[in-house]
């Protein structure tokens, strides 16, 4: 599932929750807040593990980040700021997107987990930028209702623009994990090292910049920084029909070379789990 689709199907969910908060006359307790919670960020769930194409063990990590921010919230009501639409609301939103990406990298991924690293700056971008949406639109959302009363198609316009940036945050780079017709095409690190042991023809490729790769890098590995991948295809190792293994530092720079490298053509791309960070965590042998 592309990160668009992903935003229309939560903007969706979430106004759906809307009208139905505004049309029954829900009561605001702590339970209906719990629920509401855990089914709309099932629905988030849904969407990252669709994206993986683990659509299913989506559904619990999202319905945990859901009772965990709206827990948060009540908490953060009661120690913090007692008003309903007050500062615990955006300050719960974050904590929801920290969660989201922590249950989303070391489980939903797994094997090829993220490192903590990288959960922890998909978790900060997702929190900050997708704190910074909602808080835009905070009042838009839950506000006082207009006097020609709610707007609906509105209201899904401006949960798109709330859910956006967080979904983005991690959501983009799957695609540079995935491989020819959506197939995930990952290695773990021990196992490419396996592969160089036994003195197989691989074509690897790092596109970190070059003096990244000169202090260390995969043995038998290409340099080829990932700003100049488009303009360099021809220094590309390998071809069309043969298997490119592609890693950067932490995954984002692979997931812009890759795209660059499939448009040209290259369809057959293998990332490293967990790039050169894993590499090294895993104490595995480095040329330089």
């Amino acid at each position: 599932m592309s990160p668009l689709a992903s935003i229309a199907i939560v903007a969706a969910a979430a106004t759906l929750g809307d009208f139905l908060w505004y049309t029954i006359g829900i009561r605001h307790t702590l339970l209906a807040g719990l629920i509401h919670g855990a089914l709309l960020l099932t629905t988030v769930g849904a969407a990252l593990g669709a994206s993986s194409g683990r659509l299913v063990k989506g559904l619990p990590i999202g319905a945990i980040a859901g009772i965990g921010g709206a827990l948060s919230y009540y908490l953060l009501v009661a120690i913090m700021d007692s008003r309903t639409y007050g500062t615990a609301i955006p300050a719960a939103w974050v904590i929801m997107w920290l969660l989201l990406a922590a249950l989303d990298g070391r489980w939903l991924r797994a094997p090829d987990r993220w490192s903590w690293r990288e959960v922890a700056t998909r978790g900060v971008i997702a929190a900050v930028a997708g704190g910074l949406a909602f808080a835009l639109v905070r009042n838009r959302l839950w506000g006082r209702p207009p006097a020609e009363g709610h707007n609906y198609l509105m209201q899904y316009v401006t949960w798109a623009f709330a859910w956006a940036p967080g979904l983005f945050a991690l959501i983009w780079a799957r695609a540079g994990d995935r491989g020819h017709q959506g197939q995930r095409s990952s290695i773990a690190p021990a196992d490419l090292q396996a592969r160089i042991d036994r003195g197989e023809s691989m074509f690897i490729l790092d596109v970190r910049s070059a003096a990244e790769f000169a202090a260390g890098h995969v043995p038998g590995a290409v340099n080829i920084p990932f700003d100049t991948v488009a303009s360099r295809l021809r220094d590309v190792p390998g071809s069309a029909s043969e298997e490119l293994f592609l890693y950067c530092g932490h995954g984002p720079r692979a997931y812009f070379a890759a795209r660059s490298l499939r448009r040209a053509g290259r369809s057959r791309i293998v990332m490293l789990s967990g790039h050169f960070s894993a590499w090294q965590r895993a104490g595995l042998r480095v040329a330089r």
